[in-house]
């Protein structure tokens, strides 16, 4: 028998992983706020939580394993300028986007910061 691929949704701020007929399975309750993007990739899924209501320095951008345990927090290089936005995972690489429209380079494995498109803003 061919069984779908499972399915996740965000419903009522957390993220949940469906059965093939709708019916929750699995739920990841927000670190902090409310789940409000989820990119999924074979053994993880990142996390982008509302922004507002965070404590001052926790980053709004994270990833869960296979098993939704947490796996990193981002090392989010803008105290100011939350994640607004995950892109894609390319070559190791998560891809996203502050805010301000500034790129931010992660590393997929880590959360440890690469690069932005604005390294002005890097250091501030």
């Amino acid at each position: 028998m061919i069984t779908p691929d499972e399915s996740y949704a965000v419903l009522e701020g957390a993220l949940y992983g469906l059965g093939p007929f709708g019916s929750r399975l699995v739920r990841h309750e927000p670190l902090a706020t409310a789940v409000v993007e989820f990119c999924r990739k074979p053994l993880r899924t990142y996390v982008r939580e509302h922004p507002f209501g965070l404590l001052p320095g926790l980053p709004n951008l994270y990833c869960l394993d296979g098993a939704h345990r947490l796996m990193w927090m981002a090392e989010w290089p803008f105290r100011e300028d939350p994640c607004a936005r995950i892109i894609d995972e390319v070559e190791g690489e998560l891809i996203t986007e502050s805010a301000s429209g500034v790129i931010v380079m992660l590393d997929a494995a880590t959360g440890r910061f690469i690069a932005s498109s604005d390294v002005s803003q890097a250091t501030a």
